[in-house]
């Protein structure tokens, strides 16, 4: 049976992720999902695009249509792999490494006025629940998966 505990808990995290997002958006001049490519790329130099796909967890057109307006606006470069030319290979510019670069003050900022006077233990439970949910929905994926790959071996 449903709890209505439960879905005000969901309720509240899609706003509060929503809330939190709009606001580093608006702070950082940054989309998130935009941000999270280029910080990837800074922290790990380059990338394929299916390292990227595997790290960020999206959709690989979703990738392709970020790393394009990216690359259009000149903070990331792509080429072929030089030992796997099925591979395409995405790296920061100059220009890329500069904004991660400018922008990092500016998130560090966002994140000490967001979080900075949360309390530690609260913030420290409430992690530790939210990888619990994580781990019981990635559980439940998986399990979905291999139920999928059974059936398609009955069929």
């Amino acid at each position: 049976m449903i709890d209505s505990h439960h879905i005000q808990f969901i309720q509240q995290l899609g706003r509060s992720y929503r809330a939190f997002v709009a606001g580093f958006e608006a702070h950082t001049g940054q989309s998130m999902a935009r941000w999270r490519i280029l910080i990837l790329l800074y922290r790990y130099g380059e990338m394929s695009q299916k390292q990227l796909v595997g790290e960020l967890g999206i959709d690989p057109a979703a990738l392709t249509r970020q790393l394009k307006a990216l690359e259009r606006s000149g903070l990331v470069e792509r080429h072929s792999d030089s030992r796997d030319a099925r591979l395409t290979n995405v790296a920061l510019t100059e220009a890329g490494r500069a904004t991660v670069n400018s922008t990092m003050a500016l998130r560090n900022e966002y994140l000490e006025w967001a979080l900075g006077d949360l309390p530690v233990p609260e913030m420290e439970v409430l992690s530790r629940t939210l990888v619990k949910m994580e781990e019981r929905l990635a559980g439940r994926q998986e399990a979905a998966s291999v139920r999928s790959k059974l059936i398609q071996n009955i069929e």
